[in-house]
């Protein structure tokens, strides 16, 4: 969150009002952090009053509703000044008396966990050059537990919410290093263990979305494998272990290209209803790239094609785009079947 400097010029006298009579409500009401008496003496005094109250003008106050400190009046007191303004003078006097007791409730509800933040503020705002570290800690701490622990929460632990941090165990490490004591896992060993867990649980959580998606897209998976089954019962069908079929149209006598060269190829691509996604062949512009910078599929045809060769690939999903799909077109799980030409390695 960011906060503004005071622009006095945004400031008239009626909004001052109208945020001092909410900050008394809000505070007056229980706790015990009561509110400094506002002594304005003189110049610099109204200056700092008028700064404290455009704070919470300027952010402070949804900043508070927004992280869960305080419930927001603003709906509530929106929805009865409309209804106030169209009601006749009896139902006023009633909209009015719901209003404030709706607001007191608020403000009760409101009063423990915004007095402990108040106090928080006043303790740093008051702190000398001994509490310096005391409320860095504080500050720390807070981010600590409100964004990072829930984050690498999240990654590592991904939808289990059985599984918590122990924050007693990261106070022990967090302590220790920065005493330079003894250590259970040393400083170099420890990146790379939480690393370690978040790839682990990255790789959890998209191997279950990848499940899911197969129980969505079961049609689309079974179509390509009843084709693959199919197409590899016929002679000229070449099927490789890794589950890639291909069909020599014409055979090349060059040079086979490796996984580090660039090739120079023409290619036509189609879904297998023939839904044409892509093709050089169409565009009339043949395409260089690395050998090992396209799908798996390719990668393993082209080290095994000679320069000059035409070869129709078949591919399967996995050896395709797999579980994410490519575009409106390629479906996720989808079988594809590609002409291939190589034309030369550059």
């Amino acid at each position: 969150m960011k906060l503004n400097n005071l622009n006095m010029k945004k400031i008239n006298f009626f909004a001052l009002c109208a945020i001092v009579i909410s900050s008394v409500l809000l505070v007056s009401c229980g706790g015990n952090t009561s509110t400094p008496k506002a002594s304005l003496n003189n110049d610099i005094d109204s200056l700092s009053y008028a700064y404290g109250v455009s704070l919470a003008e300027q952010g402070l106050a949804q900043f508070l509703e927004q992280s869960g400190i305080i419930g927001s009046a603003n709906n509530l007191q929106n929805e009865y000044q409309m209804r106030i303004s169209a009601a006749d003078e009896d139902e006023k006097e009633n909209l009015e008396k719901e209003l404030k007791t709706k607001l007191d409730a608020l403000n009760n509800e409101n009063a423990p966990k915004l007095n402990q933040f108040l106090k928080g503020v006043q303790e740093s705002l008051n702190a000398g050059d001994e509490k310096t570290a005391y409320i860095q800690g504080l500050s720390v701490g807070n981010q600590i537990s409100q964004q990072m622990m829930p984050q690498l929460t999240s990654l590592i632990f991904a939808d289990d919410s059985e599984n918590k941090l122990n924050n007693q165990q990261i106070i022990s490490g967090l302590f220790g290093a920065l005493r330079n004591q003894e250590l259970a896992i040393s400083k170099l060993e420890a990146s790379d263990f939480v690393q370690a867990a978040v790839e682990k649980g990255q790789e959890e959580s998209q191997r279950r979305s990848e499940e899911e998606m197969k129980v969505q897209n079961a049609d689309v998976i079974a179509e390509g494998e009843t084709f693959l089954a199919e197409n590899a019962e016929r002679g000229e069908v070449v099927v490789l272990p890794s589950g890639l079929q291909y069909e020599i149209i014409k055979e090349g006598t060059g040079e086979i290209p490796s996984a580090t060269d660039q090739v120079r190829v023409h290619y036509h691509g189609t879904l297998l209803d023939g839904t044409v996604f892509d093709s050089s062949i169409d565009r009339g512009e043949s395409i260089t790239f690395g050998v090992n910078q396209v799908i798996p599929g390719w990668t393993e045809a082209l080290k095994l094609m000679p320069v000059g060769s035409t070869w129709k690939l078949y591919i399967p999903y996995e050896l395709g785009y797999g579980a994410q799909g490519s575009g409106p077109v390629i479906k996720p799980f989808s079988t594809l079947i590609f002409d291939v030409e190589l034309i030369g390695i550059e």
